[in-house]
């Protein structure tokens, strides 16, 4: 007979981070924060109140609400539709970024499942899994809407993240390693931002189109597609969708913080350093998003040529360069140590 209570003692330190921290009440809690903040920040920045009503003047109880009103919803299931694959990605696609967010270290060894050796590689991979099952859901539809906005997800995935990825070989090559863990502890003397600017912003513009923001919410354009892969989805169904949406910018947004900003090195505050670790990866996160947020409201959203064009006659070029950048400043200028 299974000791159950003997196996959950033994591994209770991780289904604390699977469970709290950094994990699923992290990841909810980082989705309501973030569209009450997204609110509230853009309807600032254009001169407006944005939630007032449902938790007065900060409008904090307007999620709760919209939460309520998604679940109560009915779930309707087009009847051209492919309903297994349509119903269990809405489940699979939140799990996804979750499982990225799995191999980011939040303090030092505090980390869900630290993968010693190949936790960048491990991230990358899981990645490729997310535009794959956003795929079948556009396709899973079988909406002119859904498929469109599927095809849009391909191109554009395929012209941001080989260049996002070749951008990140620039950040192993001067850490000398794959494990994030080192990465990050290598940089408490200087961010890597400072030797690998050309590859952070080459990352920074490509991030941009993996999370599918403005202006590279081209797979979703509203005014075209009505809400291309999601057009058909409703209720909770809709509101799953949503998570996995917040959550990639949540999993994307924390690797650019770990790769360049140092992740959770910062000065003393707290003792302990988990709590001091995760106060700088929470900082630093409130501060990429409030960026994310501006971007979103001061650009226009490209035609779907326009970004195929930047990631594959720019941003490519430019991520290769800096490759061989790297490898001329790290090993003719210091001789192999940073």
């Amino acid at each position: 007979m299974v000791d159950i209570v003997g196996f959950v003692e033994a591994n209770l330190p991780i289904f604390i981070k699977i469970l709290l921290f950094p994990g699923l009440l992290f990841i909810f809690g980082f989705v309501i924060f973030a569209v009450w903040y997204q609110r509230k920040y853009l309807a600032r920045i254009m001169l407006r109140m944005g939630p007032v009503h449902c938790g007065k003047r900060l409008g904090w109880l307007q999620l709760v609400a919209d939460a309520m009103k998604l679940l109560t919803k009915e779930l309707i299931i087009p009847r051209a539709a492919n309903k297994i694959v349509f119903i269990v990605v809405t489940f699979l696609l939140p799990v996804i970024p979750a499982a990225m967010i799995a191999v980011i270290p939040f303090a030092p060894g505090y980390v869900i499942y630290p993968a010693s050796g190949y936790s960048l590689l491990l991230f990358f991979a899981i990645s490729t899994l997310f535009p794959v099952v956003g795929i079948l859901r556009g396709w899973a539809a079988n909406n002119k809407f859904t498929i469109i906005g599927a095809f849009r997800m391909i191109y554009l995935d395929i012209a941001g993240e080989i260049p996002v990825f070749l951008a990140s070989i620039g950040v192993m090559i001067w850490a000398g390693t794959y494990d994030l863990q080192k990465i990050v502890e290598l940089q408490k003397g200087m961010w890597f931002v400072f030797p690998q600017i050309l590859g952070f912003i080459v990352f920074f513009i490509g991030f941009l189109g993996m999370i599918e923001k403005i202006p590279f919410d081209i797979p979703t354009a509203e005014s075209e597609l009505v809400y291309g892969p999601n057009t058909e989805y409703s209720g909770a169904m809709f509101l799953n969708m949503m998570l996995s949406d917040y959550a990639n910018v949540l999993a994307w947004t924390l690797l650019m913080i770990t790769l360049y900003f140092g992740g959770y090195n910062g000065p003393t505050i707290f003792p302990n350093p988990i709590v001091n670790g995760a106060f700088w990866i929470i900082v630093k996160l409130l501060i990429a998003i409030s960026i994310l947020f501006t971007i979103m409201i001061t650009y226009a959203r490209l035609r779907i040529d326009q970004a195929i064009r930047m990631g594959w006659s720019y941003l490519l070029p430019l991520s290769l360069l800096n490759i061989l950048l790297t490898i001329i400043l790290k090993f003719f200028l210091f001789g192999g140590v940073v």
